[in-house]
């Protein structure tokens, strides 16, 4: 009985606090333009799709993995890269550090890059490596070691 009594009250107190919205947050909800590129869907490839070496294309590991990465960003990735602080999410990062650099070198940015993936990375950034929708850039380019010029 005690444990029913009280379980109701915490359901009770949960939703009167956590289940309305005040009439700010309701006003920004019903501003918010839900059409902009941001919350538009990203489009997920196949890891080793353009590539030629058959190998690597049918290897039984690549398409294991290749497979899971494809279905993480189209089942996964939507819904937990809503508030990524990222211009290029981490998913589609690490795909282009395998591609670009390779399985060994790609695999270690992608693992330095998840643990900088948290929105406490905005407290610490230069201006200069923010865009105009304050996502933080953080391109290929900048891991490249040779620089050639044109």
């Amino acid at each position: 009985m005690k444990f029913l009594l009280f379980t109701s009250i915490l359901v009770v107190l949960t939703l009167r606090c956590f289940g309305q919205f005040s009439s700010a947050e309701l006003s920004l909800i019903k501003n918010q333009n839900f059409d902009e590129p941001q919350y538009n869907r990203r489009v997920a490839t196949y890891l080793f799709k353009n590539n030629k070496n058959v190998l690597v294309k049918y290897n039984p590991v690549s398409l294991t993995f290749g497979g899971l990465l494809y279905f993480y960003q189209k089942a996964i990735s939507p819904q937990i890269a809503v508030n990524c602080p990222y211009e290029i999410n981490c998913s589609n990062f690490g795909k282009q550090c395998i591609q670009h650099f390779g399985l060994l070198k790609g695999l270690a940015l992608t693992a330095d890059r998840l643990t900088r993936c948290t929105q406490y990375t905005m407290i610490d950034l230069k201006p200069i490596n923010v865009n105009s929708q304050k996502k933080i850039i953080d391109s290929l380019d900048f891991y490249k070691t040779s620089h050639r010029h044109n």
